[in-house]
């Protein structure tokens, strides 16, 4: 069973990456975070194969687009990296104002 779903997500992988040669250089440009997702996708399914049992690898085989599902709804999570990276703008930005407003302080 193992070998059937890895078999299977490699084909998927492999037509993605097919439909990909098609796009214009400014399309694939456009689609870089999209295709990097589906690389990363794409690895982790392999990995977690590792450990799934053959009846989970059945229900994932009836999903017909299985990379593309997980793409459509990773899209839709709530990114907590641009939280954080708000956060930390908003952190530093103060301490560089604070040093750089001390320094003309005391000069």
């Amino acid at each position: 069973m193992k070998e059937h779903f890895l078999d299977r997500l490699y084909g998927e992988f492999q037509a993605y990456r097919a439909s990909l040669l098609s796009c214009t250089n400014a399309e694939i440009f456009n689609r870089c975070y999209e295709i990097d997702a589906v690389v990363n996708f794409y690895e982790i399914m392999r990995e977690r194969a590792e450990r799934m049992s053959d009846c989970e690898m059945e229900i994932l085989l009836k999903d017909k687009d299985l990379l593309t599902e997980l793409y459509n709804t990773w899209l839709q999570k709530t990114d907590s990296t641009f939280m954080e990276m708000t956060a930390h703008v908003e952190e530093e930005a103060g301490n560089i104002i604070n040093r750089i407003s001390g320094n003309r302080r005391q000069g």
